[in-house]
């Protein structure tokens, strides 16, 4: 009898439930201890000079990074504000650094093969912190990757780092402005 009942029941549940995805859910890519991104411009979750930002010369700071995990055969580097009031806006997308590279000095470009790709301002670079109002944080996420070359849909970003990061490392510089 509770067959009878719990069978039907059950199949009730799934289609009211919609239909069943039977792909794997993505996994979030894993922060590794001894990769680590630092600067010599800020430290981790304090305020970046207003030099860096809309407010100053608007240039990047110099970024080093050490630990790479086995595996690693380029770096892909982004800047996000979560706190942005259009939800998280991008600054900053450089995909293909070579795997024997170490960081960048301030406001320099990045080794040959490199590329910026275009930020949520529209253009191509680093576009730096300026928040409307209130503190920001600035997440610098350095990306180790098993390939060398990201293709050419920026749309893809995210998918990409799911499906190709070894590890990741942040960075995180606030900003408000007065």
């Amino acid at each position: 009898m509770l067959k009878k009942v719990l069978v039907p029941s059950v199949l009730l549940l799934f289609c009211a439930c919609g239909t069943y995805n039977h792909e794997e859910p993505k996994a979030a890519v894993p922060l590794a201890a001894a990769f680590s991104l630092l600067s010599d411009d800020f430290t981790d979750k304090n305020l970046l000079s207003p030099v860096f930002t809309c407010d100053g010369a608007n240039i990047s700071p110099a970024l080093k990074w050490s630990g790479a995990p086995a595996g690693t055969r380029s770096f892909a580097l982004t800047l996000r504000d979560p706190d942005a009031p259009s939800g998280d806006f991008l600054h900053w997308a450089v995909v293909d650094i070579p795997a024997g590279s170490s960081g960048t000095a301030r406001n320099v470009k990045f080794p040959p093969g490199s590329r910026e790709l275009k930020n949520d301002a529209g253009g191509f670079g680093y576009t730096g912190p300026c928040p409307p109002s209130g503190t920001h944080r600035y997440i610098f996420t350095l990306y180790s990757l098993d390939t060398e070359r990201f293709g050419d849909d920026p749309a893809a970003l995210e998918d990409f780092f799911l499906k190709h990061a070894v590890a990741k490392t942040v960075l995180t510089g606030l900003y408000e402005r007065k």
